[in-house]
Parts: structure tokens; C-alpha cells; sequence
């Protein structure tokens, strides 16, 4: 009998070993099955976000950016800016000129704004880098011909502020010759047009990593055709930054300011009206004087965020800016940081906005 009994206790422990077993088994598996399961699901889910569209380089992610950084800006004012640059008159002269004079009653021109340089070029480079990496120092005849800056930190313009930003930049050129960028030709008479080509008033044209990496932001406006690239872009809504180099005629280099101002005013009444510049501010300047002897030139901002004439404080319009200003306004209106001494430096222009 007690035999019997060892002898059922034994089969007991060892069905009670094998279903333990068995069950360990099981749970083992379903553990491992677990996991397999798991690390599946985590592999389709990162296949999946690898697969979703990368927000910051989609056109909607750019909008978000800039739409970012304009909000950082404790200064925006303004959702697009052009800037146009006529040639070598002074202050005294070009504020007395009719057209000028007419579109001045419209915005916020100011009395004591100066060109940082003589000759031409560098205030051109200085507009866009805060720098002009040392132009003026050279001769005269050298300081006025055009420089391929290479492509690297030390030689930045606003372009790669914007473009980092999420922003966008033109370079818009009367008469640009047809070709593949980066266009060589320096300069180039324009048969039966209105003016002629040159390449050192086209500044982004001056830096390798425009032309490497950007050149198709540098845009032929034919000032022949009422329907060429600015218009059409005008038309269409223009990116945030906007440079405009009218051909030679049109900037009064190789004609004179009235004829500068009456091509200024046609161009603002016509070419570039008040519909398609809606949230835009425009900057109407002179490269640099005639050979005053502060180099002070007329400068002028008109926009439907810019108080008109009647409504400015002379005081406010009296203060003293400069090209350098002007990039600075534009940096602090679009959360950019100062790309170098030149604006760092400079004060933003103020007391001037609705």
C-alpha cells in the first residue's frame, strides 16, 4: 500500500514537473513571440516616419520656418522687401528733382542718410554682406571693378541668412545677358534697348556660393517687355528680399537724375504698382553721392506700413543712417542676426512705421 502510494506521488511530481515545463515552455515562447511582435511593429513605425515627408525641406515646412522667425523679430513690419538702387547723385540734387520729390510725399524720406563709400561698388557689396571685405582701400579705377569673393564663412551676405531662415532672396537685373550663370561678361552695350549692363551693380552676383549654389535667384528683368520676370513674379506674390538693379540709363549712371526719377516714378506707377505691393516695403536709394562732401544721398521708404510724409517726425527722418541701416532694418525685421561689423553696428531704422 505504501509502495502504491509512493509510486502514484512519483507520477504525480513528474506530470507536475512536465506541465511546469510545458507551461514555462509556452510562456517562454509567448514572451519571445512578444517581442518579435514588438520589435516588428517599431521597425513599420520607423519605416513609416522615415517615409512622411521631411517638414523642413517641403515648400509648407519653409512657410512654417520663416513664419518662425518672423515671429522671433520684436520689429516686424513688413512681409517683403525691394530694394532699388539708382546712381551717383547728391542729396541736394535728387531731393529737389519733380518725381522724387512726388513719390518723397508718399513714405518716409530721409534728410541725413548716407553711402559709405566712394567709388560705386563697394556700397554695393556693403548692402548686402554689411562688409565690402576691403574694396575701398584699393585704388580708385581698382575699388570700382567687380571681385568673385570665394565660397566661405568669411564671405556671407543675407542670402544665407535668409535661406537658412527658410526665406527666400532675388536678385533681379535690367538687361542681364543671356547665357548660363554665373554671367561673366562685366559689362555690355544693350542695342535698341533702354540702357546698359553692368555686372558690379549686381552684388550677389560678386559671391561663388550665390553662383554655386543659388544663381537661379539671379534674374534677367528685360526692361523691353512689359510682361518679363519681375512683373511676372510681382504678379504671383515675390519672395521676402528682392535686390532691383535697373539697367544704366534707367539709374541715371550714364543719363542724369531726372531722367532716373522720371523712370522711378514709372516704374512704381506701372511696372511695380500699389495692388502688387501690398505688405511690401520699398527702398528707393542712391548708391552714392555726386561727390558732395558728406556723401549724403536720398534715401526713401514707401509702404503701406510707412507713415506718409505729412505724418513723419522731421526729427525721426533727421538721424543719421546709412546703406548699413538699411540691412540692419531688413535683419530685424525678418529675425535675422547681423551677418557682420558694418550692420552689427548700425541702428535699425525707426519711429518711421504705422
Amino acid at each position: 500500500m505504501l509502495k502504491e502510494r509512493h509510486v502514484k506521488w512519483s507520477a504525480s511530481r513528474i506530470l507536475l514537473l512536465w506541465g511546469g515545463l510545458a507551461v514555462g515552455g509556452w510562456m517562454g515562447a509567448g514572451a519571445r513571440s512578444l517581442d518579435a511582435r514588438q520589435q516588428q511593429q517599431s521597425q513599420q513605425q520607423s519605416q513609416q516616419q522615415q517615409s512622411l515627408p521631411q517638414i523642413g525641406k517641403s515648400p509648407e515646412g519653409k512657410k512654417e520656418e520663416a513664419e518662425r522667425a518672423a515671429a522671433r523679430s520684436s520689429a516686424h513690419h513688413f512681409d517683403r522687401v525691394v530694394i532699388i538702387v539708382l546712381e551717383n547723385a547728391d542729396y541736394e540734387v535728387a531731393s529737389r528733382d519733380k518725381n522724387l520729390a512726388e513719390l518723397a510725399q508718399k513714405g518716409a524720406s530721409f534728410t541725413n542718410f548716407h553711402a559709405l563709400f566712394h567709388p560705386s561698388y563697394p556700397n554695393y557689396l556693403g548692402m548686402v554682406a554689411g562688409r565690402d571685405f576691403g574694396v575701398h582701400n584699393r585704388a580708385r579705377y581698382l575699388a570700382d571693378r567687380q571681385v568673385d569673393f570665394p565660397a566661405d564663412a568669411a564671405h556671407k551676405t543675407i542670402a544665407d541668412e535668409l535661406i537658412a531662415s527658410g526665406l527666400d532672396f532675388k536678385q533681379y537685373a535690367e538687361e542681364l545677358p543671356e547665357g548660363n550663370c554665373p554671367f561673366q561678361i562685366g559689362s555690355q552695350h544693350v542695342a535698341e534697348k533702354r540702357g546698359d549692363y553692368v555686372r558690379r551693380h549686381v552684388p550677389f552676383l560678386s559671391f561663388r556660393e550665390v553662383q554655386e549654389k543659388w544663381c537661379d535667384r539671379v534674374v534677367r528683368a528685360d526692361s523691353s517687355k512689359d510682361n518679363n520676370w519681375f512683373v511676372q513674379d510681382a504678379m504671383k506674390g515675390l519672395v521676402a528680399y528682392n535686390f532691383y538693379t535697373p539697367n544704366m540709363n534707367h539709374d541715371g549712371h550714364n543719363t542724369n537724375v531726372q531722367i532716373a526719377g522720371a523712370w522711378i516714378r514709372n516704374f512704381l506707377d506701372k511696372t511695380f504698382p500699389e495692388k502688387l505691393r501690398v505688405g511690401t516695403l520699398v527702398v528707393v536709394t542712391f548708391d552714392e553721392s555726386g561727390g558732395n562732401a558728406d556723401n549724403r544721398i536720398f534715401t526713401l521708404f514707401l509702404g503701406d506700413m510707412v507713415k506718409p510724409a505729412g505724418e513723419q517726425d522731421p526729427q525721426v527722418l533727421s538721424r543719421r543712417y546709412d546703406h548699413y541701416s538699411v540691412l540692419r532694418t531688413v535683419e530685424e525685421n525678418f529675425g535675422l542676426p547681423p551677418l557682420a561689423p558694418g550692420d552689427r553696428n548700425a541702428e535699425a531704422i525707426t519711429g518711421i512705421w504705422k
